[in-house]
């Protein structure tokens, strides 16, 4: 039995920061520098992997900058005291993993074990977290999209239309939508995670029936938007 948490942020370049840093830097692009962006909405999947092959959803949970306060340090909190589960990420070493150790030097506070960079690179074991896109990159030169292999996987196109970029929201419908958007993209993930399992000679995996299981749950458990909704009901 195998506990996965898979994790997704949604980030934007923070005004304050930009602005200091350019009385360093005039020619700072804003859009080019990922030490002066903010998580501002997160998610995170917790599910089981049972020896068999058997998917158990044991919760997601998300927040936002507008609705909670302390929300970066509640995520670090949240994926510390899971201790006993592997962290997953798409493209996480890249993006998430850096993000978020700046966030926690910003406000003093230390990461999860599965995210220092001390277990990142142990060789011998299993280690706590896994980039997916890098797995699936392997020593290739090309990155993957999530949404490739979603597509590839037989997903719809207008589950992952809107999936390329979300902008920091300004209405509380926005707020709504991007809370929705950074929960299913944990869930995407999860399945195009168990599909790499299952190719990787973990027994028991119906991808299929294991994708229609997951979009079940989501449309069961969280709202979405009306395509979403669609597009779910169709794997």
């Amino acid at each position: 039995m195998t506990n996965f948490l898979i994790i997704d942020t949604e980030s934007a370049w923070d005004e304050h920061l930009h602005e200091a840093y350019r009385a360093v830097e005039p020619g700072a692009q804003p859009h080019h520098r990922l030490a002066s962006k903010r998580i501002f909405a997160a998610a995170a999947f917790d599910l089981t992997l049972s020896s068999e092959g058997v998917v158990t959803v044991n919760g997601l949970t998300s927040w936002t900058e507008r609705d909670h306060a302390t929300m970066r340090r509640s995520l670090l909190d949240h994926i510390r005291f899971r201790p006993d589960h592997k962290v997953v990420t798409w493209a996480g070493l890249a993006a998430e993993v850096p993000l978020l150790t700046l966030t926690a030097t910003q406000a003093g506070l230390s990461l999860p074990p599965q995210l220092k960079a001390e277990q990142r690179f142990v060789r011998g074991f299993q280690r706590p977290h896994l980039d997916l896109a890098l797995a699936i990159k392997g020593q290739g030169r090309q990155w993957a999209h999530l949404s490739e292999i979603l597509l590839r996987l037989g997903a719809p196109p207008a589950l992952v239309a809107d999936k390329a970029r979300v902008d920091f929201p300004t209405t509380g419908e926005q707020w709504i939508a991007t809370k929705a958007q950074v929960e299913l993209d944990t869930v995407m993930t999860a399945m195009a995670l168990l599909a790499w399992l299952s190719v990787q000679g973990t027994l028991g995996i119906g991808i299929d029936a294991t994708m229609a299981h997951l979009a079940s749950w989501f449309l069961r458990n969280r709202p979405c938007s009306e395509q979403q909704r669609e597009a779910l009901k169709a794997l």
